[in-house]
């Protein structure tokens, strides 16, 4: 059933990867809600107490220890924690997903009744045009093939375990992000005077997704507390690299240190692709 956000008892929350990019901005949502979160890391110089959230330190990577337990059995775990960002290619990749794939085993056997994972647009590999949902993934890269075979593994799960599974799927994510450089902190740089060049192919297709759009999105999903599968989070609509950056850049007479004539690096994307926002809206609806 929703969770009531007026309901007098808090619903825990169990967020993993909090000090990520991602993680931080779904605090700065979740802390005006009727939530009781425990927020991991991973190292404490990540740390940025902003909020009143009980703070855990976590390494996936031990064994002998309940994680349902440790992380004081939340209702509900949304894990956005992978390393190695955007180092797409790296067989390390694989690593990752089986360290993954043990923490979620363990999480559910020890009794946790629903969760929300990250995965990626990626996973649908080099396919141009409206993706929806249905489509049968085809990765081509160690990122995207690694997070489709956690996701594999954790739909196995539901044949011995009674849970809810929400996997994500973000189409390009953007926003400050103080981590690593994007298109958009790349444009502020440029803003700034503190970048001399742009180099990008400006007539490259995508769909642009804003930090605070997914967060929200997240958060609605939260409250309905239902089992919705794979979900693309996107705007439904397909935007030029050129035309993205023409409406984020502001000091426009620096428009002319980019250069948008540059070859696409990642030679694993589509020239256009973008997500169908059917399935979404329909939960988006639902919720107020």
């Amino acid at each position: 059933m929703p969770i009531s956000q007026n309901s007098k008892k808090k619903i825990k929350l169990a967020i993993v990867g909090a000090t990520s990019f991602i993680g931080g901005e779904l605090l700065s949502y979740i802390h005006k809600k009727n939530f009781n979160v425990v927020a991991t890391y991973k190292t404490k110089k990540n740390i940025k107490k902003k909020y009143n959230f009980k703070w855990k330190k976590l390494d996936i990577k031990k064994k002998k220890i309940n994680y349902f337990n440790y992380l004081e059995n939340p209702d509900i775990v949304i894990n956005l924690s992978w390393p190695d960002i955007p180092n797409y290619q790296l067989k390390k990749h694989f690593l990752t997903s089986s360290t993954q794939q043990r923490f979620v085993q363990n999480l559910i056997k020890n009794g946790l009744k629903n969760i929300i994972i990250l995965g990626s647009c990626y996973e649908y590999g080099k396919i141009s045009g409206k993706i929806d949902e249905k489509k049968r993934e085809k990765p081509t890269i160690a990122y995207a093939k690694a997070k489709l075979k956690l996701l594999k593994s954790i739909q196995k799960l539901k044949y011995f375990y009674s849970f809810k599974l929400t996997w994500l799927r973000p189409f390009f994510v953007y926003g400050y992000n103080s981590k690593r450089k994007n298109l958009y902190t790349l444009l502020k740089d440029i803003d700034q005077n503190n970048l001399n060049q742009l180099n990008v192919c400006g007539n490259l297709i995508r769909d642009f997704v804003p930090v605070k759009y997914l967060c929200s999105s997240m958060l609605k999903i939260i409250s309905l507390n239902k089992d919705f599968g794979i979900l693309n989070i996107c705007t439904g609509k397909g935007t030029s690299v050129k035309n993205f950056i023409k409406k984020h850049i502001k000091n426009k007479r620096f428009f002319r240190k980019i250069n948008m004539n540059a070859m696409n690096p990642n030679s694993f994307e589509p020239k256009s692709f973008w997500g169908d926002k059917k399935k979404l809206n329909k939960i988006l609806k639902n919720t107020k």
